[in-house]
């Protein structure tokens, strides 16, 4: 039996004679990879129609699980000269459609590995409205990070599963250290593993690129609750408040609900749990256990009858103050000087090396447009190549090699507006704005604090921000 026969019953809508031909003849036709392409395409119109029926809320996620993963396992053995081949591209497409809820995701994805894709696959796409998306294999990569992460404190899930799947995330990680889905992952599993410190570290860079989103601030509210409950309540109000979708919520109101009654905020939390209750009756949902526990409370049925349900006050302010004295315990501080101001582009650049530094805008740090250059300060960021998220003052005295206090002679040559300073070490340039207060042709004992930077060129050496003249005579320069 050909190829030909199989796509030809599958053309007709025959599929369940194709699936059995495939079968029939598999043994004798494992090496041809036209016939293992035809018994590839049956298989995927199968599973398609289950992830369909899923999506469209026809199927329970137990039920899934109990159809699909049969004929995805009858896939993997069969489809291994399939890697990289458009077959073997749709079906990672639909296991990944249904990869939060299938529980056998995590073993079909082992199989099929994140690094047999084609380069079609490997590349990001513009979709139809002009949107760019990311490649397939970093979706899947994602999806893998997600689940394994989101399970591995499930004593019931395959360790050894979870086991490469954390490896997945843990490369991931140092291919792209920035992807702010995968610290959210790597932020969950801190949390899993009883490390609330490092959760918020990998978090907060996610809230500052996300701060306008629920889903990171439930997160934190997460972290917080064991240790710190008042600003857990804080971080589940804002995102409540953030919310465009009900769906969103629908976790968080529980959460936020328990909190506030917690609390003693009785009304507020009816509220919550009424809302809660709301979304799912209207979508047809099964009310949670936890949430059945509010609902029977006494002080929810005083509320719900004596109509004081009650909403919660603005916490975006809160949220804010909050989220900046979480930077400043969770980012890593840099050292670093003003090196000059940009007052045209309304910024300070920041050096913290003789060739690298940060350039910090002031209406983003206006306290720090008041800071002459010289000033040292420290740069906080969440990770080594991020960006910069605060900054402070330092108790450093001065940054050997890059900030330091010199002493010297300074003198100023003829019909020039600039000079030098000569010390026992370097020479420092003085440049005209400081330069031109000193007389031509003399010679001065100066003391000065200089910053040592590579200009354009690739020359390296010091410049003068400030020049103190020493307490004695200038004396001509016989020179």
């Amino acid at each position: 039996m050909s190829s030909n026969e199989i796509f030809a019953l599958r053309k007709q809508g025959r599929a369940a004679e194709a699936l059995e031909m495939a079968r029939a003849e598999y043994a004798s036709n494992a090496n041809d990879v036209w016939f293992l392409r035809a018994y590839a395409w049956v298989l995927y119109d199968q599973a398609k129609k289950l992830v369909e029926a899923y999506e469209q809320q026809r199927l329970s996620a137990g039920a899934l699980t109990g159809r699909l993963t049969p004929c995805m396992r009858e896939f993997t053995e069969i489809a291994n000269p399939l890697r990289k081949d458009s077959a073997f591209s749709q079906m990672i497409r639909l296991a990944g459609k249904v990869s939060k809820d299938w529980q056998w995701f995590l073993g079909f994805a082992h199989w099929a590995g994140v690094d047999d894709f084609s380069d079609e696959d490997k590349a990001a796409f513009v979709n139809d409205q002009g949107k760019t998306l990311d490649s397939l294999q970093r979706r899947f990569t994602r999806a893998i990070c997600r689940e394994a992460a989101a399970q591995a404190a499930d004593p019931e899930a395959d360790a050894s599963l979870i086991d490469w799947g954390l490896g997945i995330l843990d490369q991931a990680l140092q291919d792209d250290p920035g992807d702010q889905w995968l610290n959210y992952y790597q932020s969950k599993l801190h949390l899993a593993q009883g490390e609330a410190d490092l959760a918020i570290k990998r978090l907060a860079p996610v809230l500052h690129r996300q701060s306008r989103a629920t889903w990171p601030w439930a997160l934190l509210g997460e972290i917080l609750e064991a240790t710190r409950p008042g600003e857990a309540l804080i971080c589940y109000t804002h995102a409540a408040q953030l919310a465009r979708e009900e769906q969103e919520v629908a976790k968080v109101r529980i959460h936020l609900a328990q909190r506030l009654a917690l609390e003693g905020s009785f009304n507020e939390a009816a509220q919550q749990a009424s809302l809660a209750l709301k979304y799912r009756e209207e979508h047809g949902f099964k009310v949670p256990q936890e949430l059945a526990q509010l609902l029977a409370s006494d002080w929810y049925q005083q509320a719900v009858a004596s109509n004081k349900l009650q909403n919660l006050p603005n916490v975006q302010a809160a949220a804010n103050a909050l989220l900046h004295d979480l930077d400043r315990q969770s980012l890593t501080y840099t050292k670093g000087v003003v090196d000059h101001i940009n007052a045209e582009k309304a910024l300070s650049y920041v050096a913290t090396s003789i060739d690298a530094g940060f350039a910090l805008l002031h209406r983003k740090y206006p306290q720090l447009a008041a800071l002459p250059p010289g000033t040292l300060v420290e740069v906080g960021r969440a990770t080594p190549e991020g960006p910069p998220l605060d900054w402070r003052r330092s108790e450093a005295q001065s940054l050997p090699g890059l900030c330091e206090t010199l002493s010297g002679t300074l003198k100023r040559q003829a019909d020039k507006d600039f000079a030098f300073i000569r010390t026992g070490r370097d020479d420092v340039f003085v440049p005209p704005a400081l330069a031109t207060v000193f007389a031509q042709g003399q010679r001065y004992d100066v003391s000065c604090l200089a910053i040592r930077r590579t200009n354009k060129q690739g020359k390296t050496g010091w410049r003068a921000v400030s020049v103190i003249e020493q307490a004695c005579q200038p004396a001509v320069d016989s020179i």
